[in-house]
């Protein structure tokens, strides 16, 4: 039998993968594992680390901890990086039939996971994701200046994908609870080059999965600060790209473009900063 068939093979047992993607988060790792141990679940739990070879201490810490309860694992990437190639490679590496993708740095409640699960088997969804806009939502870890690049994102999202997840309110979300089954054939096809893993999870069904909401308590983060950089804001542009053309123009293609694009700006604003000048 081949790895892949153990894997598929695998989701068939009931339980609760939680998948952490850690880089540099040794200063909240400790405190989001030992809350997430408390979670009251009827199920087996595991909780899976995936780190980018952290320098902070990320990987040593986790081990100590796992060698005090076996439901804690490492799986420490060296040469490969990236938070949606780390949410991909953990989803693949689940043991049981349900998974739990949140961030490691204490922003997403524990206590949504249970939240999540519960809308999922009460109205048997696929994928249930953490909205921090919905009405009973709470934001207290992002500035207004990131609320409002969110709330930008998040509308260019939503003209971008099948309509049937219009209803949906945050396609930027990092938390997210999704049934192995239905989903893993389309986790393995995500493009871990694009901006954001469920956006991408999205495009790539076509419409084709049941999703469902649950309102967020989004907190500061414990530890650090945010990984949000101008490559990630490039990423997204090449994804809406993308997938408003229906994937067929390959995301180098469309990368190569917007450099040409934004070339011939620049030139055309200097050539009339210059004319300007001179007239």
């Amino acid at each position: 039998m081949s790895s892949t068939s153990k894997q598929e093979g695998s989701t068939s047992h009931i339980g609760l993968s939680v998948v952490l993607p850690t880089f540099n988060e040794g200063g909240s790792i400790r405190q989001v594992i030992e809350s997430l141990l408390h979670l009251r679940t009827d199920h087996p739990l595991e909780i899976l680390i995936v780190d980018d070879d952290s320098r902070d201490g990320t990987p040593d810490l986790v081990r100590s901890l796992a060698r005090q309860d076996p439901r804690i694992r490492i799986i420490q990437r060296v040469g490969r990086s990236g938070l949606a190639s780390a949410i991909k490679e953990g989803l693949i590496a689940a043991i049981y039939s349900t998974a739990v993708v949140m961030d490691s740095d204490g922003q997403h409640e524990p206590a949504s996971v249970g939240e999540a699960v519960q809308l999922m088997d009460r109205e048997e969804l696929d994928l249930v994701a953490g909205s921090r806009f919905l009405n009973n939502s709470e934001i207290r870890g992002l500035s207004d200046r990131r609320t409002d690049g969110s709330t930008l994102a998040n509308n260019l999202a939503r003209w971008s994908l099948p309509g049937s997840y219009r209803h949906l309110s945050d396609y930027m979300s990092g938390f997210m609870v999704l049934r192995l089954d239905r989903c893993l054939p389309l986790v393995r096809q995500v493009d871990v080059n694009g901006f954001k893993f469920f956006y991408e999870l999205l495009a790539i069904s076509r419409g084709r999965l049941k999703v469902g909401e649950i309102p967020l308590r989004f907190q500061p983060r414990l530890h650090g600060s945010s990984k949000l950089d101008l490559a990630v804001i490039w990423d997204f542009m090449v994804s809406l790209i993308h997938t408003a053309t229906l994937r067929l123009l390959p995301r180098r293609a469309i990368s190569f473009g917007l450099v040409g694009a934004s070339g011939v700006v620049v030139q055309l604003l200097s050539t009339a900063l210059l004319m300007s000048l001179f007239n």
